[in-house]
Parts: C-alpha cells; structure tokens; sequence
C-alpha cells in the first residue's frame, strides 16, 4: 500500500517561485511526518514532484494526496492573489494560488495541513487498517 503525495508548481529554469518553494518545503517535511504515522500501518508514502511550465500558474503550488487536491480533501477555497515572487521570474504581473480554510488564507501550504488530508485520504483508502 502507498500514498502519492504529488506537489507541483512553476519552475523557470529549475527555480519557482518564493511561495512555491516555502511550500515544497513544507510538503517534505509533511512527507516524512506521514511516513513515521503511516508505516507502522503498513503504509509507505512516496513523494512525487512535478515541474510546471511557466504560466501554469492556475495549477501551480498544488497538492494532491491518492489523487485528490488537498483543496477538495480540507474543503478548503481557492483564490488567487499577487505574488511578487512570480512576477520577478515570469517577467509579467501574476497572480497566484491562495487557499482560504477556517477563515486564514495560505499562501504557502503548511506542513499541518498537508499531513492532516494525507491521515484523512488514508483512513478512507484503507479504514480496515486504523
């Protein structure tokens, strides 16, 4: 048994965006927390990233766990707002990926949030095991 946890953003030149990378990082992270609470459940999590072309913006700073975005997992909203980072390395005004959960808007996804849809889409790909 195995959870994806795909994160994709824009990259330009093999670098992204500020915001985009503050997210990778915290996927990582995220990542290896699922790791140690999926294991002893038989359950390995394999890490997935995938590079963007530039203005994908739309599809960029995305997480998906077993296949669904994180967005739809939480129940989270999505938005877009200025993000200077981009603008800086597409060379054009950008607005990006914003998600709006229990009334705060992250930019950057946090690792909690990451680990609490990879627990969730986990329980119901497998209730037999928790």
């Amino acid at each position: 048994m195995e959870l994806e946890v795909l994160w994709q953003r824009v990259t330009v030149n093999a670098r992204t965006c500020a915001r985009c990378g503050d997210t990778g990082l915290n996927v990582r992270r995220a990542v290896d927390e699922l790791e140690k609470l999926l294991a002893p459940h038989g359950v390995a999590v394999q890490l997935v990233e995938k590079p963007l072309p530039p203005f994908a913006v739309a599809e960029s700073n995305r997480v998906f766990l077993g296949g669904q975005p994180l967005e739809d997992i939480l129940g989270a909203q999505v938005l877009m707002n200025h993000c200077q980072s981009c603008c800086d390395l597409l060379g054009a005004q950008i607005d990006c990926r914003v998600l709006r959960l229990g009334g705060r808007d992250y930019e950057e996804l946090p690792s909690e949030l990451v680990v609490q849809a990879g627990m969730q889409v986990a329980k119901k790909m497998w209730p037999e095991l928790f």
